[in-house]
């Protein structure tokens, strides 16, 4: 039976003896080495050459993004998982971004982080049921962004003639106070009207007061 390669790059040495003392229980893991930060993992990768890097994200040296970065630009065969106690969708994304085929949480059961290392080692990614909720909401949040119709935007001409409009100004006052003509002003109003989706200047007024134009 081949063996899972695996080398370990972490600034908390408590959790790399952990890890370590885990690892080496496993007949399909081989440990190759186990590091305190990004850049001597790297630095090594050449002679270690494993199948599954896990990094966390915030080390001396090397953050677990550039690591991730260098690793898939030099050695893309190596597949990465981040074990972080980050848990936000910027953190996640980014290390999505950088490459990582599975990320996980630093309360990761025994069970769960060897059931992962044995998933991506197969060509698989791997996400903790923490981290596939965050990705999930903030997918539906970004759909949900783009099917909604986005907000008109009144030029700044445009706000001048509404709050005039508000102070009940005539279009002949308007046109004198802002030294444009009556049908600039006319024409002003109608953009307004078809940009806010009203069919009146009461309609106008209302969708300026909700979001507090005037």
């Amino acid at each position: 039976m081949k063996k899972i390669k695996l080398v370990v790059a972490d600034d908390h040495h408590i959790l790399l003896d952990g890890l370590k003392a885990l690892l080496q229980k496993q007949k399909d893991i081989e440990v190759a080495g186990l590091y305190d930060n990004g850049n001597s993992l790297f630095d090594e990768l050449a002679k270690t050459l494993p199948d599954v890097a896990l990094v966390d994200i915030n080390m001396p040296g090397m953050s677990g993004d550039v690591l991730t970065r260098k690793i898939k630009e030099f050695f893309p065969s190596v597949y990465v998982i981040t074990l972080s106690m980050h848990d936000d969708a910027t953190h996640i994304m980014e290390m999505i971004e950088a490459g990582v085929s599975g990320y996980l949480l630093k309360n990761v059961n025994d069970k769960e982080l060897l059931e992962a290392i044995r998933t991506v080692a197969d060509g698989k990614m791997y996400f903790s049921s923490e981290v596939s909720e965050k990705i999930t909401t903030m997918v539906i949040n970004q759909q949900r962004k783009l099917s909604q119709p986005e907000e008109p935007k009144l030029t700044d001409r445009e706000l001048e003639i509404l709050k005039l409009i508000a102070k009940e100004y005539s279009n002949a006052q308007i046109a004198e106070t802002l030294f444009i003509s009556e049908r600039t002003v006319e024409t002003h109003r109608k953009n307004m009207l078809r940009k806010t989706n009203n069919k009146t200047i009461v309609g106008l007024m209302k969708y300026a007061m909700e979001r507090q134009l005037i």
